[in-house]
């Protein structure tokens, strides 16, 4: 049996959205964010599958990764990134951890534009890892 999934009005999408119901109008003219529905009278429907792919958030119950992140800040230091995944592995092993995601990368630690670590900040903003 096929389920229809809830609509929400258009202030309740906003509010959701964290945006006020007048850029929700202005998106849709725009084309950004076209309702997935229309009401009889005309109301604007969103559903919430639909607002967390433009909010590009993973859907309720999608596998989340379980990352750890080693850094250092010279290519000089290269024996000490392998040390410090050598010692992450047994820190996740010891904690019953499986499938981490290991991600290691060479650049200073204010240096916030490191593109490993930016795609994993964008990651955790996006809900996509776990731990």
């Amino acid at each position: 049996m096929m389920t229809m999934e809830t609509t929400l009005g258009i202030g309740h999408a906003a509010r959701l959205l964290g945006i006020t119901v007048k850029t929700l109008q202005r998106w849709e003219r725009e084309g950004r964010l076209v309702p997935a529905a229309r009401t009889t009278s005309n109301r604007r429907r969103y559903t919430e599958s639909q607002l967390r792919g433009f909010l590009h958030l993973p859907s309720p119950g999608a596998p989340r990764r379980i990352v750890a992140y080693c850094r250092v800040s010279s290519a000089v230091q290269r024996p000490d990134l392998a040390n410090q995944r050598r010692t992450l592995e047994q820190f996740t092993a010891a904690r019953g951890l499986a499938g981490v995601e290991f991600i290691e990368e060479v650049g200073g630690g204010l240096n916030f534009a490191r593109k490993r670590f930016v795609a994993l900040m964008d990651a955790i903003g996006r809900d996509e890892v776990a731990t």
